[in-house]
């Protein structure tokens, strides 16, 4: 019996030995980003140009002016910064963001971006977009900037962020909640990614109060014309409790007009732009639906969505 339990308590200690030597593996390879700046010997024509910046916690306020609330949000450890500069006296400036989570690092990744921008194979996701050029992987996001769209610059910018991007040894997947939404038409670089009110509204003013409650939703654009967010919620009681609320605040707002029932568990809006809203939920998630969209459109999209969420139940 004596032999059973040291055998059982030399198992369980091993465990927490293993598990605390990954926890500080892990731990180790978020934050120690100066790993990732590219060493001088192996870039053709760029070298640093002063000294390396440090911005941890809340004083990221002092480096991002009026910007840094959204980092936040989204969950930010800290950022290094380091300008390079070539021959001809072109500049880039390399930011390192070590977000919370890899789910972190995607949202403000997805922020950042924009549909216009050219989709680069780097990290888990990257683009290029005039002189800014934005990846992510696990939760690491990258910005380089060149303040110019000579070739020399944007040259410039992918060899550095393939530099940095064989640095980073960690990596990530993108946010389940991204998946639901339909692939049919969709526009991939338009996907945006949300952990709280503020990515909601810089991506769609519903209100400038939190009135769906939000920790994380997803918006996506479709070549059909229209806009679907996904909203989740722990259950479904909080996803009734906040969708009656989101009801009051359209039906009180000036910006909303014609607000009335569509179908069953459906009511709809029309914003101060022209464009019909319909709201709706299912199991846990409150699905909106906004642009120039037809009846038949709306009622195929919830339907779809619900058949979707029941396969995977």
């Amino acid at each position: 019996m004596k032999r059973n339990i040291s055998l059982f308590l030399i198992l369980i200690l091993s465990c927490l030995l293993l598990l605390f030597y990954s926890s500080e593996k892990l731990l180790s390879a978020q934050q120690d980003l100066n790993k990732c700046l590219p060493d001088e010997g192996i870039m053709k024509g760029w070298k640093k140009d002063g000294s390396l910046q440090q911005y941890k916690g809340e004083d990221l306020y002092l480096y991002i002016d009026g910007g840094a609330e959204i980092y936040h949000e989204y969950g930010f450890r800290k950022v290094i910064i380091q300008d390079y500069i070539n021959k001809n006296e072109k500049s880039i400036s390399l930011e390192i963001f070590e977000m919370t989570t890899p789910e972190s690092a995607y949202g403000i990744y997805t922020f950042k971006t924009s549909p216009e921008g050219k989709e680069l194979d780097l990290g888990n996701g990257a683009q290029l977009a005039d002189y800014y050029l934005n990846f992510w992987k696990g939760n690491i996001l990258v910005t380089l900037t060149g303040f110019d769209e000579d070739e020399e610059t944007i040259n410039g910018l992918l060899e550095i962020a393939r530099v940095v991007e064989s640095e980073i040894e960690i990596s990530g997947t993108r946010p389940p909640l991204v998946s639901l939404l339909p692939k049919k038409n969709l526009v991939p670089q338009s996907i945006k990614y949300f952990k709280g009110n503020l990515g909601l509204y810089n991506s769609y003013s519903f209100f400038t109060k939190d009135v769906f409650g939000l920790k994380e939703g997803v918006k996506g654009d479709y070549r059909d014309g229209y806009s679907l967010l996904l909203i989740s919620y722990e259950d479904n009681v909080e996803c009734q409790r906040k969708l009656s609320e989101a009801k009051k605040s359209f039906r009180k707002s000036p910006r909303y007009k014609n607000y009335k029932p569509f179908v069953e568990k459906v009511f709809q809006v029309k914003n101060d732009r022209g464009q019909f809203i319909f709201i709706s939920s299912f199991d846990r998630y409150i699905l909106i639906v906004v642009g120039i969209v037809t009846q038949a459109q709306v009622k195929k999209i919830f339907l779809n969505f619900q058949e979707y969420i029941n396969n995977k139940t």
